[in-house]
This record gives structure tokens, sequence and C-alpha cells, in this order.
């Protein structure tokens, strides 16, 4: 037996290596000749994912429907944009292989790789299918650590020496909190993440000076925004030393993972755990407000170690409303950045950079739209309650995406903040590696975030969500959106949701389940709950479709 096992290592390691090498063949093929030479006739994904082909990666329901009607040219893009991002998210769902012991998502099929934050927000786009695939895409990224470091990407035959913004422990609280994990499955991804949250604080934390206590990206590639004008050139052939920057943006994704960690503590009955975590949280907004806030300018910035405020107007400078660091006050004058027309209140919401920096191009992190951050700014200004405000900017998020599909019939890695095309949009300008690698264009099929508009749709303008396992409908409509229906079917919910939006936010709502019929009206913001029966839970078996 021992001398079959000794052979049988190699001859595993061999065929692992010829998978990978096979894999990353057909990678190159499709990143040089498909995605490069052919992208101008590729066909636009087909938006029916039939039961067969669900069956092949064991997806448990059909994907969500969404229809809307409305007067001619306003509403039906709508239901087109929704499908895509759901065929683009299957299309970029991997079954278990010699990569990852459980299925895992790629960005886009030019992203070949299991990415961090990527799949936290990959994760939230699947919540509302299948939650048990999203937990999977969450443990993926677990399961490929390198020792207690995340890895910003695992790809077949490539691993990175960086990490990423740390919303893995988020992500999976944010499907804790719709429905439980089971006790086992939930501790098997909660100590290594607070084996990551400690390696964080060794490594990427200041210890002692000025900015004490404040957290550094060693990279801009760690940032996910790397040629983002805070500390890089357009090209990124001028890099800043961000191991010398307090980083605005890391120290929000470090308080939103503390607070992750302390309600995951507190659900494995783990009490003195959820304080230290709740107690890090307060420590670290406390330092954040006290070192990186800007007085004059009413924005958060990076810091230098030599005590001097990058002010590079960017969306990094919003993103403490997410993890609840400012005070109210600050928090006021952060979202009248956000409606501020001539700044972040652009066509198309919320721009990675401000529209009147003077840095502001239409080339990537400096000014297109992305939607993860759009995304975790609005969960900030609803943090503080400005839930109008969210939603007329959300839903003009959500209409930016699915109007620029029905243009050009992609979902795409970022979008124009002025136009429902991609025209005039860029990717690293001068950077002749990423033109031949990747092209000048916003890369396509890409669901590696853009989907959340999904997510948005489902759970925060129609407002079908599940919280501590409860089903409930919660619409939140700006006032825009009057005069339009919406009909969501859930599979996963088992419920239809039947809309009519009537001025100032209320809402006539049917919702048709197993049940029964229900019928009724809501205020903006009302929550109605459903009586619905509850399904598979959260970790399941897949069952037959």
């Amino acid at each position: 037996m021992a001398v079959l096992q000794h052979l049988r290592r190699p001859t595993v390691r061999a065929a692992r290596y010829a998978s990978r090498l096979n894999r990353v063949t057909r990678y190159g093929l499709d990143l040089v000749l498909w995605s490069r030479l052919l992208s101008s006739r590729r066909d636009p994904l087909p938006l029916d994912v039939s039961d067969r082909i669900l069956r092949e990666k064991k997806v448990r329901y059909a994907p969500p429907a969404l229809h809307v009607s409305g007067p001619p040219g306003q509403a039906e893009h709508w239901a087109d944009g929704f499908a895509a991002v759901h065929a683009a998210l299957f299309l970029n769902l991997n079954r278990p292989d010699v990569l990852s012991p459980v299925r895992y998502a790629h960005p886009a099929p030019s992203f070949q790789g299991v990415y961090l934050w990527d799949s936290a927000f990959i994760a939230q786009v699947w919540k509302v299918w299948d939650p048990t695939v999203a937990l999977e895409v969450n443990r993926a990224v677990v399961e490929l650590r390198d020792g207690d470091r995340l890895q910003h990407v695992v790809a077949d035959l490539t691993e990175s020496p960086y990490t990423q913004p740390p919303l893995v422990a988020w992500s999976v609280a944010r499907l804790h909190a719709s429905r439980p994990i089971p006790g086992e499955l939930l501790e098997a991804v909660y100590e290594p993440l607070v084996a990551y949250n400690r390696w964080l604080g060794r490594n990427r934390r200041f210890h002692g000076g000025e900015l004490d206590g404040l957290y550094f990206w060693l990279h801009p590639y760690e940032s996910g925004v790397e040629n983002a004008p805070r500390f890089s050139s357009r090209s990124e052939d001028v890099l800043a030393d961000t191991r010398r920057l307090a980083a605005p943006d890391l120290c929000a994704y470090v308080v939103l993972q503390l607070e992750a960690l302390s309600d995951l503590a507190d659900a494995l009955g783990r009490g003195l755990e959820a304080a230290r975590f709740r107690d890090e949280a307060a420590a670290l907004r406390e330092r954040v407000e006290a070192g990186l806030w800007d007085e004059d300018d009413g924005l958060y910035y990076d810091r230098h170690v030599d005590g001097h405020l990058v002010r590079s107007k960017t969306i990094a400078s919003l993103l403490p409303l997410w993890a609840g660091i400012p005070s109210e006050a600050r928090a006021s004058r952060l979202r009248d950045h956000c409606l501020d027309r001539a700044a972040f209140n652009t066509l198309v919401p919320l721009p990675s950079v401000a529209r009147d920096d003077p840095d502001f191009a239409k080339d990537m992190w400096r000014g297109p739209v992305w939607i993860n951050t759009a995304y975790g700014v609005l969960r900030g200004l609803d943090r503080y309650g400005f839930e109008r405000e969210a939603s007329d900017l959300a839903f003009r998020l959500c209409d930016g995406v699915y109007r620029t599909y029905g243009a050009e019939r992609r979902i795409f890695e970022f979008y124009d903040p002025e136009r429902f095309d991609t025209a005039e949009l860029t990717r690293k300008e001068g950077n002749r590696w990423k033109q031949v690698t990747l092209g000048g264009k916003p890369v396509r099929e890409f669901v590696g975030w853009s989907g959340l508009v999904n997510t948005l749709a489902v759970e925060r303008l129609v407002g079908l969500r599940r919280e501590g396992g409860r089903l409930e409908l919660r619409p939140r409509f700006p006032d825009r959106a009057a005069g339009l229906g919406f009909s969501l079917r859930s599979p996963l919910e088992g419920a239809t949701v039947d809309l009519d939006v009537l001025p100032e936010g209320r809402t006539r709502w049917t919702v048709r389940t197993s049940d029964g019929v229900r019928r009724g009206e809501a205020a903006f913001g009302e929550a109605v709950g459903l009586g619905t029966p509850a399904p598979a839970p959260l970790g399941a078996a897949p069952v037959a479709l």
C-alpha cells in the first residue's frame, strides 16, 4: 500500500499539472484570439439558463427574473439587462477541480483566477439566486489561502504575493444574516478569517508614530484600484509607495471585517471574542476620525507618514460611510458630496473620481463608475438613514448598467458616468502590456461586481429579502420611478412580487406564494412581513430541479 501511495503522488501531481497547462493554454487562446481579435464579432451571451445547464453546475434554483413596465423608452432595458447579469454570473461559475475543492467564480472569462474581493461581491449576487453557491464562492478564497493570508488572486499556475480588500468576512456575515449557516460550516470559515484578521494587524497596520493603528496597502494592486490618481499614473508607469500611506478605504474594510467577525462570533456563542472585535472596530473608527478627515474639504484622504494628506477626491473618500466611521455631522457632509452634480452625482452616479477633480479621466479607476465601490457607498448612506437619497442613486445606477446593456448587449467591468455606452472609456491608456493582454476597453462579460445591480434591484428597490431567516418585502423606490410597474419572480423564495410605484415612493403590491395571494399598499421603506415557508437551509446539498 505504501508503494502504491508513493507512486500515486507523482501521478496526481503530473495530472494536476497537465490539467492546469491545458486550462492555461485555452485561457491564452481566449485572451489573445477570442477576447481581443474576435471581440467585435462575438455574439452576446444567451439570456436563457435552462434546467439542463443548471444541473451541470449543480445550481439548485432557476435565476430570478425581473420585468418592468412603463412608458416607452423608460423601462424595457431592465428585463434583458437583469437576465444578462445572471447569464454572465453562471458563465463565470466553475465546478470543483484541481484549482479549488469547492465551486468558485471568475470575475470574467478574461480573468481566469479566484480573486479575493471579486468573490466577496460575486457571492452577494449569487445570494438572491442560490445562496449555497454564494457560500462556496467565499469558501474558495478561504481554501486557497497562503498560511493566514487570503490571496489577491490564485490561478492555475500563479499565486499572488499580495492580499486584496478584506471583504470575505463581511460577505459571509451577510449570507448568515439572511440564512443561518450550519455551525460546522460556519466554524470552518470563521477560524481562518480570524487568523487573517490577525495577519492584517501584523502586516498591514502601522505600529508606532503618528499613524499608529491605521492600515496601509503594501502595493497599489492590493487596493484593487491600482491606477487611481491617489497613488498612480494613468498607465501605472509611476506608482506611489503605498506602505507610507494610511488608507481610508482599507481602514473602512477592516472595520467591516471586525463587525462581521463580531456577528459570526456571536452566532457561534463566542461572546468574549465578539466583544473584542467590537472594541477593535470602535478603536479603529476613532483613529480614522482623528487622522484621515479633512475638515476643509469634508472628505477622508490618505495620510502620508510625513503628515500631509493626499487630497485626491476619489470614491475612497466616501467609503468610511459604509463602515459607520463618520459622526452624523461628517456623514451629512459626505452625503452632500454624493448629491453634488459637479462631483459624484453624475448621470450614472458615484464615479471612482469626482467629476470636478483635476485628475478625472474616463480611464478605469480615474473616473468611470465601478459598481462595487458605488454599492458600498449606497450601503453607507442607508446606514446613516439617508434612504431616499440612496434610493435615487441606486435606481439610476441600475438603470445606467441596464441601459448600457441595451445599447451594447454586454455586461462590463466599469461604466461611463456621463453616457449609456463605453465609447469614451479606456483601460490604463499608455500601458502597452495591458493593451495586449486585456485590451484598451472595459472587460466584457464581467460580473466580478457589476452584477450587484441585480442585488440592488431585488433587495433594495423591490425590497424582497431575508433578515434573520424571516422573509419580508420593503420597497424603496425614488420619486422618479413613479408610474413604473415591477414584477419579480424569485424561485429561491418561491414567490412572485408585483409592484406598482405610486407618487412619493408608495407602492401597491401583490405577493404570490404557495401559501396564496396577498395584496396591500406600503409607504416608502415600510416593511411587510411575508409568511412564506423557509426554503432549504444554506449549505444544504443540491437537490434535483
